[in-house]
């Protein structure tokens, strides 16, 4: 190892938003570098921070808000394009590791580079040092990358560089820049390194990727000990991404670069995110336009800054893009950005402001699907969604849930709803309209009039900052509040935890919700389970979904928003498989919701699924009565779930004399046990793929695909062990408590005052 290795060498290790392996790499580092100290500087949602692996990455590099040249990081994260924030914050990092001793850091951007050998040569001994990414230009020859694309992207890498001692003004002149920037952030390094007289490494080795051939790589030679991976297709690692023409870099012929990318590959494992807002509004180009110009009057014209868009202000942000850039404006600012930055729109609706302005609405909320918008960020800036303040009658309950949506949660307010009516409880139904699912025929039509002094609130503790922006005033201020919240893990996450402050008390559909909430809060957690209906189907049969008579139907179904690892149809999947031959019978149906707009997600479960004609996947949105009537069609529901806050669905298909295959944990422990189904077990393995919702340090269950695949078979061979366990599970939801019981059970819990004459619960 070279004399420069042995000095104070700092490696700051770029993690951007998403969910990335950080060990493989740091690994690497410490492999080939042990004297290197390893820190990290994350460059996504401040609530989503992933888990270091201690032992081999020493910290993360905090930064606080003002670093960021005075707007806080938080606002520039929904400012800046990714890369250009994931280089603004880093030199932020980088200046404070060299302020605090450090006499060179190196930067490697997880998830772009691998190491696989001595990278020493990348260090330079003063200011800063840049990988060249095509030494001697590119032949025209008409393969990809180009010249142009060359210019296009930076003559510079964007994934790897080194910084020394003195480099302090370049790194200052970088983040400055980039923090009002457009565009990419290759052309900025470039601009950086003309001015402060980059040095350029001059190890070919470093920094082999799709811009230039290894041409010194040999037989005898050791191959790259740096790879440039940022362009590979990591679900098709077997490309680069880069132009429309073919690419010049062809791993077919390069059998020993070949060789050196599929070493690299587990230091590229993971994926990317988008950056979310709390409550999973995605911020796209209009947000960031939005923002790059309000910062710009900031900066100028001393204008006020919009709220912080995490933390505690997170739902005044939300509030901030549906208001109005001019008082009385009938759409609101997010919109009317996303009609200034479309061509398409503008020609549309030429006078947004106006005369337009109803008609634009109209498009927002008729197309936010195709499009794949949050509808959360209502188009409209008036007060129809606004609820009033009446009273504070201790004699009743006002309801607030997704009341006028297809979705689980709206099915149980309504149903929470209907209980108290039927125990004579007064109750004020109000609509939650922040919901990605799709809207009932039916309305709720009542006033929204707040009444009564308790409200019970069926909106999940991740989602309850919009019921404080929506409503703070008119409904929780003064008012005992109950959150009728679900969960699906154990480990509830600290962004949740933090809800727990605006309520004053939780009920919870099952045990295994209310345990995980009572280790996390002191405030009163009660059990209250809803009874589960019999569900109504509609009088679709077998033949209008397509499904034959005379073959036993095993069916999955889920929502493709739900998490797909959590639901877990690939279990599902490798259990069939396991326990049948490709056309010996049976058929797995696995019915989605969403796979339209998760396409991505749905993909994975289309090549899970290809190669078996007895395998049918059919996605598409039915109303309840119809869903109702996929799982009366099928003869067996197979739930491999790795959590459940409940398991509605297994409940309504224990409703039609089902047999239900499930995992043997979470809520449906609740009305499921070896009685009345078929129970698998389990082991409980560290969170995977959690799609941003379920953090990694979380555990959830791993279902024994072998005993599930037995189950299948027995069921099959045996339909009088089908018909017999069908039976009891019929009968067990038969005993449960009545819709009644349960609302005079909640008017007990909350304490409702009830007025003379009416029914009493003492």
């Amino acid at each position: 190892m070279s004399d420069v290795n042995s000095r104070s060498v700092a490696v700051c290790l770029m993690v951007p938003s998403g969910h990335w392996e950080i060990a493989p790499v740091a690994a690497a580092i410490a492999h080939h570098h042990p004297e290197w100290n390893v820190t990290a500087v994350w460059c996504g949602d401040p609530q989503l921070r992933p888990v270091l692996p201690e032992r081999l990455v020493s910290t993360w590099c905090d930064l606080d808000l003002a670093e960021s040249t005075g707007a806080g990081w938080n606002r520039l994260l929904v400012t800046l394009a990714p890369r250009l924030y994931e280089w603004c914050r880093t030199a932020a990092a980088v200046h404070r590791l060299l302020d605090s001793g450090a006499q060179r850091v190196v930067v490697l951007r997880v998830g772009s580079v691998a190491v696989l050998g001595d990278v020493s040569a990348l260090v330079g001994s003063t200011g800063v040092t840049l990988v060249e990414r095509a030494p001697g230009g590119l032949p025209v020859d008409g393969l990809s990358p180009s010249e142009a694309e060359l210019l296009n992207h930076g003559e510079h890498s964007v994934v790897v560089a080194s910084f020394a001692a003195g480099a302090q003004p370049a790194l200052a002149w970088l983040g400055q820049r980039l923090a009002d920037a457009a565009g990419r952030v290759g052309p900025w390094l470039d601009r950086m390194g003309s001015l402060f007289t980059a040095a350029r490494c001059d190890d070919q080795r470093i920094g082999v990727g799709p811009w230039r051939t290894p041409k010194t790589m040999s037989n005898g030679d050791s191959g790259p000990t740096l790879l440039d991976l940022d362009l590979l297709d990591r679900g098709e690692p077997w490309y680069f991404v880069l132009g429309v023409a073919p690419a010049r870099m062809r791993l077919s012929s390069q059998p020993l670069f070949s060789a050196a990318v599929r070493n690299g590959l587990a230091q590229i494992a993971g994926a990317d995110a988008p950056i979310r807002l709390p409550g999973g509004v995605v911020v796209d180009d209009a947000i960031r336009s939005l923002m790059r110009r309000v910062l710009h009057e900031w900066r100028t014209d001393e204008k006020p800054l919009p709220p912080e868009p995490f933390g505690p202000q997170n739902s005044a942000f939300v509030g901030w893009l549906e208001s109005a850039y001019e008082s009385g404006a009938a759409i609101g600012r997010y919109w009317l950005e996303l009609h200034a930055i479309r061509a398409d729109l503008q020609a549309a609706f030429p006078q947004p402001r106006s005369f337009d302005a109803q008609r634009l609405c109209e498009w927002a909320n008729a197309n936010w699907r195709v499009e794949q918008r949050s509808m959360l960020i209502r188009p409209t800036t008036g007060t129809a969604n606004r609820i009033n303040s009446i009273g504070f009658d201790p004699g009743g309950i006002n309801l607030l849930g997704y009341l006028d949506f297809d979705q689980s949660q709206g099915h149980i307010a309504r149903e929470i709803v209907v209980a108290l009516e039927q125990a004579h409880v007064p109750v004020s139904p109000l609509n939650h309209h922040r919901s990605l699912g799709a809207r009932r025929a039916e309305r709720v039509l009542a006033p929204r009039e707040a009444r009564y002094a308790t409200n019970v609130v069926v909106v999940n503790a991740d989602q309850f900052p919009f019921v404080v922006a929506d409503h703070g005033e008119t409904l929780l201020k003064d008012r005992y509040t109950i959150g009728y919240w679900f969960w699906e893990l154990e480990h509830i996450p600290e962004s949740m935890v933090k809800a727990i402050d605006d309520v004053d008390e939780i009920w919870a559909g099952s045990h295994f919700v209310a345990d995980a909430f009572a280790r996390v809060t002191d405030k009163p957690v009660s059990v209250v389970p809803l009874p589960i209906a019999e569900p109504r189907p509609s009088a679709r049969g077998r033949s209008s979904f397509g499904l034959p008579n005379d073959r036993f139907v095993f069916l999955a179904t889920f929502d493709q928003f739900s998490v797909p690892e959590r639901k877990n149809p690939f279990g599902v999947i490798e259990a069939f498989t396991r326990a049948f031959r490709d056309g010996e019978g049976p058929l797995l149906w696995i019915k989605t919701l969403n796979g339209d707009k998760n396409w991505r997600e749905h993909e994975r479960l289309l090549l899970a699924a290809a190669g078996r004609s007895d395998i049918l996947v059919w996605d598409g949105h039915l109303d309840r009565a119809d869903q109702m009537a996929v799982l009366r069609a099928a003869d067996c529901l197979v739930s491999l779930h790795r959590s459940e806050g409940l398991g509605l669905h297994c409940a309504e298909a224990m409703w039609f004399s089902k047999p239900v295959i499930a995992t043997r944990y979470s809520g449906n422990l609740d009305f499921m046990d070896d009685e009345c189904a078929a129970m698998v077990d389990y082991t409980l393995v560290p969170v995977r793929h959690g799609g941003g919702i379920y953090p990694p340090v979380a555990l959830w269950a791993e279902p024994d695909a072998e005993q599930a695949a037995a189950w299948m078979r027995r069921f099959v061979s045996d339909p009088d062990l089908c018909a017999h366990i069908g039976a009891r599970a019929r009968a067990r939801m038969q005993a449960q408590p009545t819709l009644a019981d349960t609302g005079r059970l909640m008017a007990r819990l909350a304490r409702v005052q009830v007025r003379q004459g009416d029914e009493s619960w003492d």
